[in-house]
């Protein structure tokens, strides 16, 4: 008897860590989702996205330029107007033709978020990396572009 009691305490044990796991894992995971997602910081990233994969400089990703942007495309560095830098980005999306966009990884600290994701087009795939910053506004802005040839 004590043997059948023992193993149910520790069936029940394992199932209430388990549901505790799981519970916990969920907590985290919405925090996590809170911290990364303030004023839309998630939407932002997949409009940029869908900029990106289409091609589509003009619209939603010049659209979260900040005024002043840092902008790397290949060997090109540069602090520019949020207008000199989509002038730039069509530039490069009419040489380099988008075929597909796949975001790697996003990522967060404090207030600064960033995503990091591969450009695929018709003459060569490229590493894209996205900071956003808050604002005065307490919205975000994209604060930096960097396009770079990938390896």
């Amino acid at each position: 008897m004590d043997i059948i009691f023992f193993t149910s305490v520790k069936a029940i044990a394992n199932a209430n860590i388990g549901v505790i796991f799981m519970a916990t894992a969920l907590l985290f995971s919405e925090a996590a989702a809170a911290a990364v997602n303030p004023n839309n910081v998630v939407e932002i990233f997949k409009e940029v996205s869908g900029s990106l994969k289409s091609g589509d400089a003009d619209n939603k990703l010049t659209a979260h330029f900040a005024s002043s942007i840092n902008l790397r495309i290949l060997a090109t560095e540069k602090t520019c107007s949020a207008r000199q830098a989509a002038a730039a980005v069509k530039e490069f999306f009419l040489q380099y033709k988008p075929t597909n966009f796949t975001m790697l990884h996003v990522g967060s600290k404090a207030n600064k978020h960033y995503s990091i994701g591969l450009l695929a087009t018709g003459g060569g795939r490229f590493r894209v990396t996205v900071f956003l910053l808050i604002n005065a506004a307490d919205s975000y802005d994209i604060q930096q572009l960097c396009i770079d040839y990938e390896d």
